[in-house]
């Protein structure tokens, strides 16, 4: 598989599950990521792409082979934004060490600590599956609705020295119904960190970036940039909490602002 054959100055951050990529896999969406690929190569000279996305490398290569993806992005921040690849234009992934650099080297025993602090005031984390495949990112389901578990779990987290998203699930992407993500990442990491470290590092304005995402966990990334979108087929929290949200749903939706803008 290639990457976009050019790259450009307008940085152009996806989300990738239930944003750029749809599980369910129709034919409609389907034409819609094929024409949403064929949009960016043709003007690759303009763009300089980038997924972030809760997935793992493994996760994203099996994905893009089951839409049968033509083309990755300039980069890949996975796992939640805790790791940074650059992509070759012959399509080879090249990890980028210099990203995790400050992260503490006791992340994992941090969490550790926290997770059993939450049981002692009978705050209920449990599991995610895949857990501990990642260094860096150590994720549970809270299956309830109680804002003050929310605000607990949050203050836990302040308190260790660890960054927390806790977000509402998106069962589309099969997570489970009337539970939240409980993603715990060091502090310096997560989608909105990811990006401005690649604008710092490479130079592109963030004020003239663009970002998609469905979910609570995406909303700071797209706050980080000036043009930041919420796609319709978004979870309730998602779209009630950002402005500003595409009238169609996954890549026809990332299509619509794309087109009303001076791209076309």
């Amino acid at each position: 598989m290639k990457r976009f054959s050019q790259q450009g100055k307008t940085l152009l951050c996806f989300d990738f599950d239930e944003t750029y990529f749809p599980h369910a896999c129709t034919s409609e969406q389907l034409a819609h990521l094929r024409a949403l690929e064929n949009f960016l190569e043709e003007r690759a000279h303009r763009f300089s792409t980038i997924w972030v996305t809760g997935s793992s490398v493994a996760s994203l290569q099996e994905k893009a082979k089951r839409g049968d993806l033509r083309y990755w992005p300039h980069r890949v921040a996975a796992n939640l934004g805790t790791e940074m690849y650059q992509v070759t234009e012959q399509g080879e992934w090249e990890r980028d060490d210099a990203y995790t650099q400050g992260f503490p080297i006791d992340f994992a025993k941090r969490v550790d600590r926290l997770v059993e602090e939450c049981g002692l005031f009978d705050i209920q984390l449990e599991r995610q599956a895949g857990f501990g495949k990642s260094k860096w990112i150590r994720s549970y389901y809270y299956k309830g609705d109680d804002p003050q578990v929310i605000e607990q779990i949050a203050k836990r987290a302040s308190v260790h020295a660890i960054q927390v998203n806790i977000s509402q699930c998106n069962p589309r992407a099969g997570d489970p119904e009337g539970a939240y993500d409980v993603d715990f990442i060091p502090k310096g990491a997560g989608k909105a960190a990811s990006i401005e470290y690649v604008s710092r590092r490479f130079g592109f304005a963030l004020d003239q970036a663009y970002a998609f995402g469905d979910s609570g966990n995406d909303l700071e990334m797209l706050r980080t940039v000036r043009h930041g979108y919420v796609l319709q087929n978004g979870t309730s929290q998602a779209k009630h909490l950002h402005r500003r949200v595409t009238s169609q749903a996954y890549a026809a939706g990332i299509l619509e602002v794309l087109r009303q803008s001076d791209f076309s």
